[in-house]
């Protein structure tokens, strides 16, 4: 019975109602205060009502109590009536990280928040984004003195790559370089400058040029958002992830 007693200690220290108090605890369930810690030291098994009572008052279910599953929250109390629980909502928050998690591994578009969990879940490290490395560019990060925004790899899915046509980090940094719109290099300097001094850049973006090499003009809404990350290989680095307004 490890995994129960472990189980219910967990859950009162998670337990926002009762913060870890086991003298609380032991009252509510018409005990003596001391009932809770001699039965989490002695190991003993309490009885099946005692038991209802502390799944019902520590807001988890038997299921999770009993090592079962690992999710606290039991969604069949979504069939009764009365107010979703913080552990409801806990529950919710994680299968649809989940989904999105596994929705980015086969291949679909991340989303902006998908890229933003990523950054601060893995602690600013690039190789947090090995499985959706396709969907975005990599620069290097620009010092003050810098005068261009160097690129250090393209995506294969990324924004640039399926306007430009072609996942070429060399064609991009052509059009990066020879983009007859001085205003436009000084502004994304600029914003990758701001990205470098290490907060996240996220801004609504229109284009309208025409990129060296191409006969048609490019005419484009996007949003974008830069992140800065550290790469094992080069350093301090620029996460460029843009995603079109439909």
């Amino acid at each position: 019975m490890t995994v129960f007693h472990d189980r219910i200690a967990s859950a009162i220290d998670a337990s926002k109602k009762y913060g870890g108090n086991r003298a609380r605890l032991s009252r509510a369930l018409d005990m003596s205060p001391n009932y809770i810690s001699t039965m989490l030291s002695t190991k003993a098994s309490p009885s099946w009502d005692i038991s209802v009572k502390l799944a019902r008052e520590l807001e988890v279910s038997l299921a999770y109590l009993a090592g079962s599953t690992s999710q606290p929250f039991d969604v069949t109390d979504l069939g009764t009536d009365g107010p979703i629980t913080d552990q409801a909502l806990k529950f919710f928050d994680q299968i649809a990280g989940s989904l999105r998690e596994a929705a980015t591994m086969r291949g679909q578009e991340p989303t902006v928040d998908d890229m933003m969990l990523r950054w601060f879940k893995y602690g600013r490290q690039l190789s947090g984004f090995d499985k959706i490395v396709e969907w975005f560019d990599l620069y290097k990060a620009p010092s003050g003195r810098s005068s261009r925004i160097e690129v250090l790899r393209m995506g294969s899915s990324s924004l640039s790559a399926r306007t430009l046509g072609v996942a070429d980090k060399k064609s991009l940094q052509f059009a990066l370089d020879e983009v007859r719109d001085s205003d436009l290099q000084k502004r994304l300097l600029r914003d990758y400058r701001t990205a470098a001094e290490g907060q996240p850049v996220l801004t609504e973006e229109a284009l309208n040029v025409l990129a060296p090499g191409h006969a048609e003009q490019i005419r484009l809404d996007y949003i974008r958002l830069l992140l800065p990350v550290v790469s094992e290989t080069d350093g301090d680095v620029i996460i460029s992830y843009s995603k079109p307004l439909r």
